[in-house]
C-alpha cells in the first residue's frame, strides 16, 4: 500500500454547502463549504477573483482552504482596515490556506483566484471558524533593557495558569524582526515555533497535558534584533480525550517508500470536529485519514517536529474514517500513542483497540 495524494481525492467538487455549529462554553465552531467557478464574469485585475464576505469578530480564528483541480489555486485574505494575508501553495501542494487570527471586529473579506493570470476553472473553498477567548494580551518591545539568552537573543517571559485539555493558542507577531516563541511547561520538553506561515508571527497551538504555571518566551530568531511585538494568549474549548497506545512493527503491513502502520477505524457524524495527535519517542510520525467522498488528510511533522504528527477536522459527511498511524522511516518499530480530542460532545467510546466511535451527546 502507498501513500495516498490528496490529489487523488475523488470529484472535490461534488460537495455540496455544508454548516454545522457545535455549541461550547465559550462559543462555537463552524465549518462552511463554498463550490465555486473563476472566469467571465467574475471580476478581473490579471486574474479572476471571487470575493467572499465574512463578518468576524476579534480572537475568531479563521482557517480557509481553496482548492482546484483546474488552477493553481491562490487566497486573499482582507481585513477590515485593508491589510491583505496571501498563500499560493501550501505545503508544497496546489491549495492555497489561510490560518489567521482575527484582531479587529468587522467585514473580512476572502478573494479566491488563481496564482496565474486568466486561469480559469471549477473550485472548493471550505472555511473553519473557531471562536477563541483571549486570556491575556500584551504590547512588548525586545531591546537592551531585556534578558539576554546564551545566544544573544534579548527575550521577555511571561507566566501564565492553564487547565488540563485546555486548548491554547500563543501567537507573537512583529513587523521589526522575525519574532520566536518558547513554551516551557511545568513538567516535559519545551514547545518552540519560529514561523507560523509568515516571518511576521510564531504560534504555538497545543493542548494542555497537565495543570499548572507555563511560562511563555517571546523572543527573536537571531541575536541583537529589535522592536515592537504584540502577544496573545488565548483560549478553546476544554476538551474530551481519548489515548490509545500502539506499537509498529513486522507483524503490521507496510506503505510503499514508508514505513509500517495501523488503522483506527472513527465513526463521524457530519460536521463533527476532532483534533488527532500521534507522539513517539522512537518514531519519526506519520499520520494520516481516509474517509467519505474520498477525503483525505496528513501530517508528518507539525511544528516541525519530528515525533509529533497532528490533524485537526471536521467530518464533511457521517461515516466510516480510517485513522491512519505510521512510520515515516521503513522498518522502523517503536511504541507510540494517539490521543483523539473531540469538541462540544460528551467524548468518545472505544470498541476494540483499533475501532473507535464518537459517543453522542
Amino acid at each position: 500500500m502507498s501513500l495516498p495524494n490528496r490529489s487523488s481525492r475523488s470529484d472535490v467538487r461534488s460537495l455540496l454547502i455544508v454548516t454545522s455549529l457545535l455549541v461550547a462554553s465559550l462559543g462555537f465552531s463552524q465549518s462552511m463549504s463554498f463550490p465555486g467557478e473563476l472566469g467571465p464574469g467574475d471580476t478581473k485585475l490579471g486574474r479572476y477573483f471571487d470575493t467572499y464576505p465574512l463578518q468576524l469578530t476579534a480572537a475568531e480564528r479563521i482557517v480557509a482552504t481553496l482548492s482546484s483541480h483546474d488552477f493553481d489555486a491562490y487566497l486573499i485574505l482582507e481585513s477590515p482596515d485593508g491589510r491583505e494575508i496571501e498563500n499560493d501553495d501550501y505545503s508544497d501542494s496546489s491549495d492555497a490556506r489561510i490560518d489567521a487570527l482575527v484582531d479587529v471586529s468587522g467585514t473580512w473579506k476572502i478573494k479566491v483566484s488563481s496564482y496565474e493570470e486568466g486561469e480559469q476553472g471549477e473550485y472548493l473553498l471550505i472555511v473553519d471558524r473557531e471562536r477563541l477567548q483571549e486570556l491575556e494580551s500584551y504590547t512588548g518591545i525586545l531591546d537592551e533593557q531585556d534578558m539576554i539568552s546564551v545566544k544573544g537573543e534579548y527575550f521577555d517571559g511571561y507566566s501564565v495558569f492553564l487547565e488540563r485539555n485546555q486548548r491554547v493558542v500563543v501567537s507573537m507577531r512583529s513587523e521589526r524582526f522575525d519574532p520566536f516563541l518558547v513554551l516551557k511547561p511545568p513538567r516535559g520538553r519545551r514547545i518552540v515555533n519560529d514561523d507560523h506561515d509568515t516571518e511576521s508571527e510564531s504560534r504555538i497551538d497545543f493542548i494542555v497535558e497537565d495543570s499548572g504555571q507555563y511560562e511563555v518566551f517571546a523572543t527573536s530568531y537571531a541575536g541583537d534584533e529589535r522592536g515592537e511585538y504584540s502577544l496573545r494568549i488565548l483560549l478553546g474549548e476544554r476538551m474530551n480525550v481519548q489515548e490509545i497506545d500502539g506499537y509498529l512493527d513486522s507483524d503490521d503491513p507496510e506503505l510503499e517508500d514508508y514505513g509500517f502502520y495501523e488503522m483506527h477505524p472513527l465513526h463521524l457524524e457530519e460536521g463533527q470536529r476532532i483534533i488527532l495527535e500521534m507522539t513517539s519517542d522512537e518514531l519519526d510520525t506519520l499520520l494520516f485519514v481516509e474517509g467519505p467522498d474520498g477525503f483525505y488528510a496528513e501530517n508528518d511533522d507539525y511544528n516541525d517536529q519530528i515525533d509529533i504528527s497532528r490533524i485537526e477536522m471536521f467530518g464533511p459527511a457521517e461515516g466510516e474514517y480510517i485513522i491512519n498511524t505510521a512510520s515515516f522511516d521503513t522498518g522502523v518499530e517503536g511504541s507510540y500513542t494517539l490521543k483523539i480530542y473531540s469538541f462540544g460532545i460528551s467524548g468518545l467510546r472505544l470498541r476494540n483497540s483499533h475501532q473507535l466511535a464518537l459517543a453522542g451527546p
